[in-house]
């Protein structure tokens, strides 16, 4: 919750962070429609849901031209309140939401029973609340992957290993330090040693390539990874 002052956060990005940011973004555009074409043709014969603690959902959803199979789009958590939701989605699909503010974040902000959501990217309540539903409506519960990043609290040991105890096949984490106790820890090399990782749909380097991108191969992962029945023929041939 924003009002956790235990939790290290990331006030404002450094500038230098921010120029190179935004070079890259201005020459990544002759490179990313060659990524997401290729991105999107992979992942085109399976249907999944994500169920993820930042924006990274939404980019991979919105590249692999799926609809919105989850309610975690466009959307933060703080990291225990991710894994609250996460040992227990079903929970919160129906539960009323409490909103609340707090000075210096101009976006809606739910309580739903003990966990605090933040829909960074919504405008009214009654939006949060129809979208909300709406996705929680289309989520394909045995097909599941969870995308976590490091962020917000999440990096705390304690709730990493709740994380590792969490009942999903198919679970990663991108992390700014090496875990070689988890299997679904992927280090992220250029943000090694910081605290936490920095925004993972950044761009990663000159030729268009995000960050999650040049650190795992999600397209494949899905691929390999998804319930039998929720791909394609095509594909399984």
């Amino acid at each position: 919750m924003y009002s956790d002052k235990t939790i290290k956060r990331e006030s404002k990005f450094i500038y230098p962070y921010l120029f190179v940011q935004k070079i890259r973004k201005t020459v990544a555009k002759k490179y990313r429609s060659d990524i997401v074409a290729k991105f999107k043709k992979e992942l085109e014969p399976v249907t999944f849901t994500i169920f993820s603690n930042n924006c990274i959902a939404g980019y991979l959803y919105h590249d692999a031209g799926k609809q919105f199979t989850s309610p975690t789009i466009n959307l933060s958590f703080d990291g225990e309140c991710f894994i609250k939701f996460l040992e227990n989605p079903k929970h919160y699909i129906d539960y009323p939401m409490k909103f609340i503010e707090y000075k210096d974040y101009h976006f809606p902000i739910a309580i739903i029973d003990d966990i605090e959501v933040h829909f960074v990217h919504y405008k009214t309540p009654e939006q949060c609340i129809e979208k909300w539903k709406t996705r929680f409506g289309r989520v394909i519960w045995d097909n599941i992957f969870i995308i976590a990043t490091n962020v917000d609290g999440l990096y705390d040991p304690k709730l990493m290993e709740r994380f590792d105890k969490l009942p999903y096949k198919n679970k990663i984490m991108f992390v700014s330090k090496e875990y070689p106790e988890y299997d679904w820890a992927i280090p992220t090399k250029e943000f090694m040693g910081r605290f936490q990782v920095c925004p993972m749909p950044g761009f990663a380097n000159m030729k268009g390539q995000r960050y999650y991108e040049t650190n795992f191969d999600i397209a494949k992962w899905i691929r390999e990874n998804s319930n039998e029945k929720y791909i394609n023929d095509q594909f399984k041939e």
